[in-house]
């Protein structure tokens, strides 16, 4: 049973937090009371009432790239895996969980997939899984030493897995599925994974089955349902070791592990594993031997670990939400990330439940070598009104109840399990050591303008940098900006002076998955966007992203225009020039022989904040070298091109 409590408005502060960031006065909120419990995969909740579908103001989607769909649109329980790889030479692999149909049983979930080329564009926008049969869920990919991508997808009915490899560089897996880590009667499945060329590091937990027949899920070191590793040395083929338990991951530290709390690095011979919970503290693992041998390092210690039934914790002490990120830096130090949660359990008699605070707002960041996180964002700073505070309205943070209900006076509910308000850092690393992460924010606002016809905030992504190693950090920037859409669970990767971002863009707060009531209907089973943006690092650097909302395209462009590729080079029929503005409005484009004279010219208006595809008609230019230039308002690129 789900209590509320009303609190009053406080700040507070701990040894173990250096709060560098003012997280906001209220972000606190409600108390929520949970009982702690491996998690089992979340069912499909069945709609009923589609027919009475809210209508909602259009949206103009032209700032973004749609790179695929889907009607599932749960993405994750807690941590964001790294769903958009980037190989050596520039190719880019996107992954999600998807489903082709709003059939609520979601019969052929599986792994949606596209791929960019360097010299090419996206493939078509699709909600077609890779495999030909398997239903499964969570995919992870990779790139092979070779250059061929592989998915591997949790396979959820009898647990294990699902790998599928493209036949060649550049194209999309396809073909036979191998069924691997299997471990009956267990069923191992949320995983995470990393490789270094063709040597793959996976962890996972298991679900904890409670159907007559069925085995609960192990037992292992005093921990229920544990994090394990597995590691292969040809693509996932095969698997050296399976199912392993890390060092010191035992009953010291928790009783009862979780699905999707947890995230992995890997670099060079470098592994680095991350698993975080409310009870637990933040834990680190790193091996410098491809995986050899692991040493744990506490990020964050839970002064009532290991919790127990019934163990008191008057102090509300900090924790972490279990969304945790890790990064191995380019010295080879770990940093991780998680969301700011706090808990509290003052009832000595109430069966092992305790109490959080769902609508925290803040990010942790931690270093090897740091005693403790520091808080480098907080909703203060997404602010909207100018009060200081990033005000949130209850359903943004609410649950249903253990029947699957609404609560008393909601006309939904918004959170993702047991997360905060700020959660689901991800991270990113340049040549240069600028480190990046990107996080899920509910915005405030008012109905029709951050906040939906049902009382909920709208979500955005937001991002802070840093230029010194993690010593210091920027204050956040928006990536996303849309009015009235969810935009959740990003994923980003840098290459070549280019941040690139993918993310799940939503009609309605919260998922269908965990936040529908199928008498009330109020997250309805819709077709999802999967959008990607490539952003140049410069614009991020130098704070020129913002925090603008709702940018009207007819608006003078004021901003600034980056060029982020163009190709091919040489050109035959068609030069494709991918752009990035920082503000809406149009830009123009002149193509120029070596004498200065212009040979052709163009005009796109309307454009919003974001990426823009220029194709430019070079099939009448005779062969040599030419220079296109492109202008939005007072910013002006040119880049020489050839002609064959």
């Amino acid at each position: 049973m789900k209590n509320y409590y009303l609190l009053p408005i406080s700040l507070f502060c701990a040894a173990s937090i250096n709060a560098q960031v003012a997280p906001s006065a209220n972000f606190m909120g409600e108390i929520q009371k949970v009982t702690p419990k491996t998690f089992v995969e979340l069912q499909p909740v069945y709609n009923t009432v589609n027919n009475n579908k809210l209508t909602r103001r259009a949206v103009n989607y032209n700032g973004f790239i749609e790179i695929g769909t889907s009607y599932y649109d749960l993405q994750t329980n807690s941590a964001m895996p790294h769903r958009l790889v980037i190989n050596a030479d520039g190719t880019i692999a996107a992954t999600w969980t998807t489903h082709n149909s709003a059939t609520t049983d979601f019969p052929s979930r599986g792994t949606g997939f596209n791929i960019k080329t360097m010299t090419g564009n996206w493939s078509p926008s699709s909600a077609e899984r890779v495999e030909s049969s398997a239903r499964t869920g969570w995919p992870m990919v990779g790139f092979r030493r070779n250059g061929n991508p592989f998915v591997i997808g949790h396979f959820a009915t009898s647990g294990g897995f699902y790998r599928t490899e493209a036949s060649g560089p550049g194209l999309r897996p396809s073909g036979t599925s191998q069924n691997i880590l299997v471990e009956s009667p267990y069923k191992p499945i949320w995983g995470r994974a990393g490789n270094h060329g063709d040597t793959v590091h996976l962890i996972c937990s298991y679900s904890d089955s409670s159907a007559a027949g069925e085995a609960r899920s192990p037992l292992r070191k005093g921990i229920r349902g544990p994090m394990v590793y597995s590691r292969s040395f040809n693509a996932g083929l095969t698997w050296n070791v399976q199912h392993q338990m890390l060092p010191n991951y035992d009953s010291t530290l928790t009783n009862n592990g979780g699905s999707d709390q947890y995230a992995i690095a890997v670099r060079d011979s470098i592994v680095a594993i991350v698993n975080g919970d409310h009870l637990q503290g933040v834990a680190v693992w790193k091996s410098t031997n491809h995986g050899n041998t692991f040493t744990r390092i506490m990020a964050q210690t839970f002064p009532y670990a290991p919790w127990k039934d019934n163990k008191l914790t008057p102090d509300t002490p900090f924790t972490n939400d279990g969304s945790v990120e890790i990064l191995i830096d380019n010295d080879g130090k770990l940093q991780a990330f998680w969301g700011l949660a706090r808990i509290l359990n003052d009832d000595s008699t109430d069966n092992g439940s305790y109490s959080f605070f769902p609508a925290y707002q803040g990010l942790v960041h931690w270093k090897e070598g740091d005693n403790g996180g520091t808080l480098i964002a907080g909703g203060n700073q997404f602010d909207r009104d100018g009060n200081g505070i990033n005000g949130l309205e209850q359903p943004t943070y609410g649950g249903l109840s253990t029947a699957g209900a609404l609560p008393s006076g909601y006309s939904t509910v918004a959170r993702l399990t047991n997360t905060s308000a700020l959660r689901s850092p991800n991270a990113a690393i340049d040549e240069n050591g600028n480190i990046f992460c990107v996080f899920s924010i509910p915005i405030e606002g008012t109905i029709n303008h951050g906040v939906s016809e049902l009382g909920a905030n709208f979500r955005e992504i937001g991002i802070v940098y840093s230029t010194d190693g993690g010593i210091n950090w920027s204050v956040p920037q928006n990536l996303t900006q849309i009015e009235n859409r969810e935009d959740d669970f990003a994923s980003i990767a840098v290459h070549n002076g280019t941040l690139h971002v993918m993310w799940q863009n939503d009609e309605y707060c919260g998922n269908n998955l965990s936040n529908n009531d199928k008498n009330s209907g109020n997250h309805p089973i819709e077709l999802n966007k999967i959008l990607y943006q490539a952003i140049p690092v410069s614009q991020i650097l130098n704070d020129q992203i913002g925090m603008i909302w709702d940018l009207s395209a007819k608006q003078p462009n004021t901003g600034q225009l980056s060029v982020v590729s163009s190709y091919p080079n040489p050109v035959s029929e068609v030069n494709n020039v991918l752009i990035y503005l920082t503000q809406p409005g149009a830009i123009n484009w002149t193509i120029s022989n070596i004498n200065g004279q212009v040979v052709n010219s163009g005009t796109q208006s309307g454009l919003n904040r974001g990426n823009h595809a220029i194709t430019m008609d070079c099939s009448n230019l005779t062969s040599g070298v030419y220079i296109y230039t492109i202008n939005a308002g007072a910013s002006v690129v040119s880049n020489k091109f050839i002609v064959k």
